[in-house]
């Protein structure tokens, strides 16, 4: 047993497995020897934890929870979010999150990572989601709704999925926020190009990394770093672009110093409007887009994109006529280098707007104020079932004392399809929720663990709230003591 726990707990932290070995046992026997004694040093001894103990025992408990997990998701309605990127060797990785109802709540977790073939094609990630439910003993009927990212493969899957509503007519197929490839028109997708490329160029040589650091801490500069752009996750196009614009003199110098091309660009005043306006779009939306995660943000995302299509909508006329106090980079560099031209991004904004109302078609917030408020709502779902649900006072109190699913799933016996048609509602995913699987992916699968294949038990351990059945785990097992 103790074994098992100092396995899950390397797992959880995204450790790897020798440290198990090399740091967590010889700190044991310092701690179990100064405060107990030496003899209880040898007692340590027996807990096996070498390399090989550990990654069989993360698959223990890795399948233990996907058992647990395909056992609650067969007895109830679910909802699947899947995001498709890139690991470090360039292989391209499914992961998916699953959101289900269990003993009175309603949960989200990690369901599964699995490695794409080489073409990423639509029906591929489908075909992959397939046999996946099927190895759980789950179907399409049971999936009320699938969200994916804007990505072509992506679409591709939501086609796939199509074919489920032949057993699921209810499935609802969603966009979860935009692919990267829409933030940006073509022009303005090489800067961020030349910007990565920048940040490439230094961090991918440790010896130019360590110059550079050099060079900033010189200057004194609150960055000594750049951070490393990646495709795993879009939202650090953002952070990069800060950073560049941050850095830019630092990075002039530089490149002056090693005779690279690059300086062009940051001699160039007319360029460098690009990123830091470009920066700016990118933190707008990031900051949407986290706003939007997280377990209890549901229907209030809606809200969320209402409110930031408004903003646009008046940030685009503040634009045009030259206000750029909403882009704070964009106006600092506007300041600093005396740019008296107009600035050049009118025709850009007008094509975000479009393409959000393109992907987000006008949304009706109202339409699920029965679901947020049912004694507030004045539209009938269910009129005669409504009016009593409304007159119900002991359920007004309760509706004013405990989270909204856990209110609609708590009156299922009494209002059974009201409460039905309103956990539908709430199963739904708003927003990318795979971010956080992927910072964990690639903490897992980092460069000195590039070679690791169990990456998805690592990932089921590491992100489950659901926890393995150690000790029946352990009666599966026969006492062993590590040689």
């Amino acid at each position: 047993k103790a074994s098992y726990l100092v396995d899950e707990l390397v797992a959880q932290k995204m450790k790897s497995h020798t440290i198990a070995e090399s740091l967590i046992m010889t700190a044991c026997k310092k701690i179990v020897s100064t405060m107990i004694g030496k003899e209880a040093e040898s007692e340590i001894d027996k807990v096996p934890i070498s390399n090989n103990t550990i990654s069989r025992r993360v698959d223990d408990m890795s399948h233990d929870i996907e058992d647990i997990l395909s056992e609650i998701l067969r007895n109830t309605k679910f909802a699947l979010q899947v995001n498709e990127s890139t690991d470090i060797t360039s292989k391209a990785q499914l992961l998916a999150f699953v959101r289900f109802e269990n003993e009175g709540e309603i949960m989200e977790m990690f369901c599964c990572c699995k490695e794409l073939p080489e073409t990423t094609k639509g029906q591929d990630i489908f075909n992959i989601l397939s046999s996946y439910l099927e190895s759980c003993g789950l179907s399409w009927s049971q999936c009320i709704g699938i969200c994916t990212d804007n990505a072509p493969s992506m679409i591709g899957s939501i086609k796939g999925c199509h074919s489920s509503k032949k057993k699921n007519p209810d499935v609802i197929t969603t966009h979860c926020f935009l692919h990267r490839e829409v933030l940006v028109s073509k022009r303005l997708k090489q800067v961020l190009d030349v910007a990565v490329n920048f940040v490439n160029f230094i961090k991918q040589r440790p010896l130019k990394s360590r110059m550079f650091a050099k060079l900033c801490e010189n200057m004194q500069k609150d960055h000594v770093t750049l951070l490393l752009h990646t495709n795993v996750r879009w939202l650090s196009r953002g952070k990069v672009l800060i950073r560049v614009f941050e850095l830019q003199e630092e990075l002039l110098l530089f490149f002056k110093d090693n005779k690279v091309s690059f300086s062009d660009f940051l001699e160039d005043t007319k360029w460098l409007l690009k990123p830091a306006y470009l920066a700016d779009i990118y933190q707008h939306l990031n900051t949407l887009n986290t706003t939007m995660q997280g377990p209890k943000e549901k229907l209030t995302s809606t809200d969320k994109l209402l409110a930031f299509k408004n903003k646009l909508k008046v940030w685009k006329r503040h634009l045009s006529s030259g206000n750029i106090e909403k882009f704070l980079l964009l106006l600092q560099f506007q300041s600093q280098a005396d740019y008296k031209e107009v600035i050049p991004f009118t025709s850009h904004f007008e094509s975000l707007t479009e393409k959000l109302d393109q992907y987000f078609p006008p949304l009706s917030s109202e339409m699920y104020d029965w679901v947020r408020n049912p004694f507030k709502f004045t539209q009938s779902v269910r009129r005669r079932r409504r009016t009593e649900l409304q007159c119900d006072r002991t359920l007004k109190i309760k509706f004013n004392e405990v989270p909204l699913d856990v209110f609609w799933i708590s009156i299922r016996r009494e209002y059974p399809v009201i409460s039905a048609k309103a956990v539908n509602i709430l199963l739904q995913f708003s927003t990318s929720y795979c971010e956080q699987a992927f910072s964990c992916f690639t903490n897992i699968k980092s460069k000195e663990r590039n070679h690791l294949l169990s990456v998805e038990e690592e990932l089921q351990v590491c992100l489950s709230k659901i926890r393995p059945r150690i000790q029946h785990l352990c009666r599966k097992k026969q006492a062993q003591v590590s040689h």
